[in-house]
C-alpha cells in the first residue's frame, strides 16, 4: 500500500492515438502510475471482433482495477504533506542494521506522530559520508558543537540539492554523548539536530524540537501502576520510565506549528 499511496498521488489520465502505439485501438487511455505507463481501453471505443474484444475486456478491467486500487489507497491518504526525517548515522554507531534503528529508536515514535499530524512520516538512513558521517561531535561547548554541524549539513543539503523547509529534517544520531551531561541538542523550529543512541528517547526529544515541541509543556505522567516521562522531559531520570508519546499540549504545539506547511 506504500507504493500505491505515492503513485495514485501522482496519476494522470489522458487519450492518444494509434499513432502513439501502433498495437493500441483509438482512444486509448494511458495512466501515469508512478514511474510505470499502464495503458487501457477506453470503454467508450472498442472492436467487436474476438480478438479485439479480449483485449477490450481485459483492458477495462485494468483500469477498474488500477482506479479501484488507487481509490482504496487514497482514503487512507492524508491530503497533508508528509514529513521526512533523514537520519545520518554516524561512523561510530555499532548498530549495522537499519532496521533495527528503525524499530528500537523510530518505529513508536511514527506510530505517536501519525496518530495526532495525520500525516505520514518517512525514514531516510544515510551512511557513509565524509565530512558529515564522521563529524568531530564531542564537545563541552555545544553552542560552539551546533554551529560547526550546522555549517556541515547545510553544505551537504546543496551539494545533494535536499530541501531545506519545515517538514524535513536532518539528524545526526551518535553512538556516544556529546559531553557527560549532553544526550542531544536541536533548536525550536530548527531543521537539524543531534541525538545520542544511548537512551531510546533521545531521536525523539531532539526531532520534538526540531517540530516545535518545548520543555516546558513535557509532562511526567503515572500510568500503568508507574510513573512514565512523555518524549520531551528536560531531564532524563532513570528511575521513570518512557511514556513513548509527546504530552498533549506538545501535541498540540507541534499540530500548530506544522499547519504552516499544509
Amino acid at each position: 500500500m506504500k507504493c500505491l499511496h505515492l503513485s495514485c498521488t501522482f496519476v494522470q489520465v489522458r487519450t492518444t492515438s494509434t499513432a502513439d502505439n501502433a498495437d493500441l485501438p483509438d482512444a486509448a487511455i494511458a495512466i501515469n502510475y508512478g514511474h510505470d505507463l499502464l495503458w487501457v481501453m477506453n470503454p467508450i471505443c472498442y472492436s467487436r471482433t474476438s480478438k479485439n474484444m479480449f483485449k477490450t475486456i481485459a483492458r477495462s478491467l485494468l483500469l477498474i482495477a488500477t482506479f479501484t486500487l488507487c481509490q482504496a489507497a487514497l482514503a487512507d491518504d492524508t491530503s497533508k504533506r508528509p514529513l521526512f526525517f533523514f537520519l545520518l548515522i554516524h561512523d561510530d554507531v555499532k548498530e549495522t542494521s537499519d532496521e533495527r534503528l528503525a524499530e528500537d529508536y523510530f518505529a513508536w515514535l511514527i506510530k505517536d506522530l501519525e496518530s495526532f499530524t495525520d500525516r505520514r512520516v518517512h525514514l531516510q538512513f544515510v551512511r557513509n559520508v565524509p565530512d558529515v558521517t564522521d563529524f568531530q561531535y564531542k564537545n563541552e561547548n555545544t553552542d560552539q558543537t551546533y554551529a560547526a554541524w550546522r555549517s556541515e549539513i547545510n553544505q551537504y543539503l546543496i551539494d545533494q540539492n535536499l530541501p531545506h523547509n519545515g517538514t524535513n529534517k536532518y539528524l545526526l544520531l551518535t553512538q556516544n554523548k556529546l559531553n557527560a551531561s549532553t544526550l542531544g541538542f536541536a533548536t525550536p523550529n530548527g531543521h537539524t539536530g543531534i541525538a545520542s543512541l544511548e537512551t531510546f528517547t533521545a531521536p525523539a526529544h531532539e526531532l520534538g524540537h526540531m517540530l516545535g515541541g518545548t520543555h516546558e509543556l513535557a509532562e511526567v505522567i503515572y500510568k500503568g501502576g508507574w510513573w512514565c516521562e512523555t518524549n520531551l522531559v528536560a531531564t532524563r531520570q532513570s528511575v521513570r520510565a518512557n511514556c513513548y508519546v509527546y504530552s498533549d499540549k506538545n501535541k498540540q504545539k507541534i499540530v500548530a506549528n506544522l499547519s504552516e506547511y499544509p
